[in-house]
């Protein structure tokens, strides 16, 4: 799933997922909708804005990494941002983020994060749509 108030973002992201055999993915606008979606959906990885109004990724982090939150709170959360500080890379580890990825990334970037967060592993010369994926 992608979870970003900017459709554009959401799109080059898919676009990144879709360039790596990745065509099922679950796109919300914002923080309270996904909190919603991941309660019904067992996502593989959830890719996140960390800047979004309303609710921002950090609360989202909270919520769904929360002890009385259901089993799906354990999905591996990439925290995407163009804003990258130490303040923000720490307070995402401390609140659970598996990985960090920084605007603008390339597919490689992507293929790489894939690899070491899917139990299978991911490469770029595996992209050929054979893998079974929810995000």
């Amino acid at each position: 799933m992608i979870v970003d108030d900017n459709a554009y973002a959401r799109s080059a992201m898919a676009a990144t997922l879709k360039r790596l055999g990745i065509v099922a993915v679950d796109e919300q606008s914002g923080a309270a909708a996904a909190v919603g979606a991941i309660l019904g959906t067992p996502y593989d990885i959830v890719f996140m804005d960390w800047y979004m109004p309303e609710m921002n990724g950090a609360a989202l982090l909270e919520v769904v990494r929360h002890p009385r939150f259901p089993p799906n709170g354990r999905v591996p959360v990439v925290m995407v941002t163009a804003y990258p500080n130490r303040e923000t890379f720490a307070r995402a580890r401390e609140l659970g983020v598996s990985e960090i990825l920084v605007k603008p990334f390339s597919v490689a970037q992507v293929a790489a994060l894939l690899g070491r967060l899917l139990p299978d592993g991911w490469g770029l010369d595996e992209a050929d749509g054979d893998k079974q994926i929810l995000l």
